[in-house]
């Protein structure tokens, strides 16, 4: 029977759908970026990442409270007026900050010659993305109308995808247009998730709590986090500032589409993320610590690995890649992709590691780490992005690769001690062992499987006829070793022989 609530539902339905709006979001920001060229595809990103940015240091860890707090418990009319209350303050706030206050020479500083007008236009996209869609998804998930989220989700890739599609065939591709596109969808969206996720039943049991009662809930999990939101910000906005500042737009544009193609390895943890937030809550709310520790390092030993062997598939070819999707306007961008491959393998690891801390209620531990990691990324971002020369203190002047450079280095640094308090918290083991043995065996069985067809044809070549045959049979290659290394390993995936017999067992 199918069982829309299910976590195996859920999870099989949020695999398909992140799929396909992997692929429908990959196809749109190709058409994007060609049609922006470099240094219109950077301005276009860094005008999103700054609000983007903005909007982590006015949340303040609120949305995660919100969705936290949802997961535990059905809540009532005032919980949910508070908080959209809040989101309203937010929007005002930042609006009026953007379109009346900061004086015209700060402006210019912090948007780097951006007209207020466009500004305010991205601001609009990022809120209606960022704060108003990211809350719809929230409580349809708490209520385990994953399903139903979904099929929303899919709806807006594809009304995005035939868009930006016209738009090129139009030579209307602009900045401005694209980010018309994102405000409009969205609105519509959220006005029609209104009525397609609301309850149809009655008899829902839901906490009444008190005003005082829902500020002091929200108080006690967000109070640790106003320093991480601070912390957030600087990392984040900085990273994007001194890359356009120090390298320009173009660059900018590399290390964007660079990171898009990267996110294809978290396609599983992106999937996964919210049902595990839910159900670590709901099983940590009730005191059942044994399913916590086992969906955290199944999950996690999982996910890692399934980026290792994405990345290990795609890393290879990472030059033959932007020549064939980008084309030569992109080409200098293929060292910045052949690093940032690498990037999501750890991030899965981070973003689970994450979600338990913040699903468990451990905002304090979550602060203390991620503060610790993001006020050492700020300085090692101008070390690699800041002149040679011309300054007081000088860098590498590496550009989008430097900054490439540095989120790997500090990714793989970041995540395992992230793992080490969760599991000293908790009174486990450090689980460290299968990322030495894992994600090295992957990249290598990757280039294994280049090089054997390497025999056969000329790899070099950037014509996508003349490379679909070696793509096949390296593919073939690698998926055939690594299902004999996963088969002789089963535990490097968290996994034993009797999942995998249960996994490949026929239907009767």
């Amino acid at each position: 029977m199918f069982n829309p609530s299910s976590v195996k539902t859920r999870f099989l339905v949020s695999i398909a759908s992140n799929g396909m709006r992997s692929v429908i979001s990959f196809a749109c920001g190709l058409l994007i970026a060609r049609g922006l060229n470099p240094a219109g595809y950077g301005d276009l990103m860094f005008l999103l990442g700054s609000f983007v940015a903005i909007r982590s240091l006015l949340d303040m860890g609120t949305s995660s409270a919100f969705y936290t707090i949802l997961s535990r418990c059905s809540q009532g009319s005032r919980f949910y007026f508070l908080y959209f209350s809040w989101l309203a303050l937010q929007f005002l706030l930042t609006l009026s900050l953007v379109a009346l206050i900061i004086p015209d020479d700060l402006f210019e500083r912090i948007w780097l010659g951006h007209s207020r007008a466009i500004v305010i236009i991205a601001f609009l996209a990022t809120f209606m993305q960022q704060q108003a869609w990211q809350t719809v998804s929230q409580i349809g998930e708490s209520k385990r109308m994953t399903v139903k989220v979904q099929l929303l989700n899919l709806c807006i890739a594809l009304s995005y995808l035939a868009i930006v599609a016209l738009l090129l065939l139009a030579n209307r591709m602009t900045v401005e247009n694209i980010l018309f596109v994102i405000i409009g969808q969205y609105l519509a969206a959220t006005f029609f998730a209104h009525y397609f996720l609301r309850e149809k039943s009655n008899a829902i049991k839901v906490q009444e709590s008190t005003l005082s009662e829902t500020v002091e809930e929200y108080w006690t999990y967000c109070k640790p986090l106003f320093l991480l939101a601070v912390v957030a910000f600087l990392y984040d906005f900085a990273d994007k500032w001194m890359l356009q500042h120090f390298a320009g737009s173009a660059q900018q544009g590399y290390f964007q589409i660079a990171n898009q193609f990267s996110t294809v390895s978290l396609l599983a943890t992106t999937s996964i993320l919210s049902i595990f937030w839910k159900e670590i809550a709901d099983a940590w709310a009730k005191q059942d610590r044994e399913r916590s520790a086992r969906l955290y390092k199944q999950i996690s030993r999982g996910l890692v690995m399934l980026g290792a062997i994405v990345s290990g598939l795609l890393l290879p070819w990472s030059k033959q890649i932007v020549a064939i999707f980008l084309g030569p306007a992109y080409v200098q961008a293929w060292p910045v992709l052949a690093i940032m491959f690498l990037y999501p393998i750890h991030q899965s690891m981070g973003q689970i590691g994450g979600t338990m801390l913040l699903a468990t209620g451990k905002t304090h531990k979550y602060m203390v780490v991620s503060i610790g990691i993001m006020l050492a990324s700020i300085p090692l971002s101008y070390f690699m992005l800041a002149p040679e020369s011309g300054m007081i203190f000088p860098g590498l002047g590496m550009g989008a690769s430097g900054i490439a450079l540095k989120m790997v280095i500090l990714g793989v640094v970041s995540v395992n001690i992230q793992a080490w308090v969760i599991a000293r918290y908790n009174g486990w083991k450090l689980d460290w062992i299968f990322q030495v043995i894992g994600i090295p065996l992957m990249i290598g069985l990757g280039y294994f499987s280049k090089m054997s067809v390497g025999f056969l044809w000329d790899l070099d070549s950037t014509d996508l006829g003349e490379l679909i045959s070696p793509v096949i049979l390296s593919s073939f290659v690698y998926v055939t070793t690594v299902m004999f290394v996963v088969w002789l390993r089963p535990d490097l995936m968290g996994l034993n022989k009797e999942d995998l017999r249960k996994i490949l067992k026929s239907p009767k």
